[in-house]
């Protein structure tokens, strides 16, 4: 089912993008947070969305998709995908404010090319699963900003939603930045699940999702308390939640919402008093700003270093997290400092940890070969 929801999410949030100006929400004070907003889309990404919409059916059919009277077609589609991804344009502005957006548009584009190759080499289902992590990419970055693109809502309307459990109804609402309306269905649904199965599998990614968007995204702490206090008064949530609840209340206590993160001791210090996820929450947004601003290279390490370690804390309450980014983009924009070789460290933890199981950890040779690349790369002497 999971699958099935990143391929729903991802695809339509790549059709649904429209070339209209991006949408601004600004905190009670009147400022913005994270990076420049994305231009209008250009020739470039209007084309990757037809591609899309012409492969979006045979997605959302496995049958369809692994059927060997469609291969010729799918191959020509997929490939054609494959070119058109290398040719997306981005502003200069943005590529020299956003210290990611270069590096994450390659990492698609290598996505894409991989996709290809391995549908042509007879593996469709991995293929399938490919496009939904590559179009993830567009996700992140729709959702990790306050200001971002606006959608049709003929597409945030589509009847499949509300097949969805609850929760991907919630992560679906904050995909399309839908946050009064995904607040409004995590908080009705904390307040009124009673116990039973769903409760174990569901109310907590529930809580965390709600609490993504009340602090994360609108930075609200009325609404995170409401939040808090319907765990505390639901009594059929399990255990284990209300224990968890209880260091989410430690957080708020502690929460000035008059207080400014503008500069990186006051966030570095918000992160290294963490009690629970709910101080990433709220250093993410700051931190997204920071990375627009002039920094030195060590501070810019520290940033990404930070950056990506909060979200990496936070990969377990949404599908959208590129944590692995982060650490890259440090590495390779700030060699040669202690960033490099502690974002180096993290990315490799991170790494193994997604090819671990039960036979032992098995790295893919082209990952070992791109850690490697980057290991020389802090080695690699710094020209200023």
């Amino acid at each position: 089912m999971k699958t099935s929801v990143v391929i729903f999410l991802s695809v339509i949030a790549l059709t649904s993008c429209q070339s209209k100006p991006t949408n601004l929400e600004d905190t009670p004070g009147g400022d913005t947070y994270g990076f420049l907003p994305p231009p209008v889309w250009n020739a470039s990404m209007q084309n990757l969305k037809q591609d899309m919409l012409t492969l979006e059916p045979f997605i959302f059919d496995k049958a369809r998709f692994i059927d060997p009277a469609n291969h010729e077609f799918l191959s020509k589609e997929i490939h054609k995908l494959a070119v058109e991804s290398k040719n997306v344009k981005h502003d200069p502005v943005i590529l020299t404010k956003d210290p990611t957006v270069r590096f994450v548009a390659e990492q698609f584009a290598d996505e894409l090319q991989k996709a290809d190759e391995n549908f042509k080499a007879g593996w469709p289902d991995y293929t399938r699963w490919q496009l939904a992590k590559v179009t993830s990419f567009c996700l992140e970055c729709h959702t990790r900003i306050r200001q971002g693109p606006e959608f049709n809502p003929r597409d945030t309307a589509r009847p499949f939603l509300n097949t969805l459990p609850v929760a991907e109804q919630i992560e679906f609402r904050i995909a399309f930045r839908q946050f009064n309306l995904a607040y409004g269905l995590a908080l009705k649904n904390l307040q009124q699940i009673q116990s039973s199965t769903m409760v174990h599998e569901d109310a907590d990614r529930i809580a965390r999702l709600a609490l993504l968007v009340s602090v994360q995204h609108m930075q609200d702490i009325e609404k995170t308390k409401k939040i808090i206090q319907a765990i505390e008064r639901n009594s059929t949530l399990p255990l284990y939640l209300k224990k968890t609840n209880k260091l989410w209340k430690k957080s708020v206590a502690v929460w000035n919402p008059n207080e400014v993160f503008n500069q990186l001791p006051a966030i570095r210090n918000l992160i290294s008093t963490r009690v629970s996820e709910i101080e990433d929450m709220r250093a993410i947004p700051a931190l997204l700003r920071l990375l627009t601003e002039g920094q030195n290279r060590s501070e810019l390490g520290e940033s990404l270093f930070l950056t990506g370690e909060s979200y990496e804390s936070l990969n377990k309450i949404s599908m959208m997290s590129l944590h692995e980014n982060y650490y890259e983009s440090c590495v390779r924009k700030a060699p040669r400092t202690k960033w490099a070789q502690l974002c180096f460290d993290k990315l490799s933890n991170s790494v193994a940890l997604s090819y671990s199981g039960s036979g032992g950890t098995r790295i893919p040779r082209d990952i070992k070969n791109r850690m490697e690349e980057l290991q020389k790369v802090i080695q690699r002497p710094v020209i200023e």
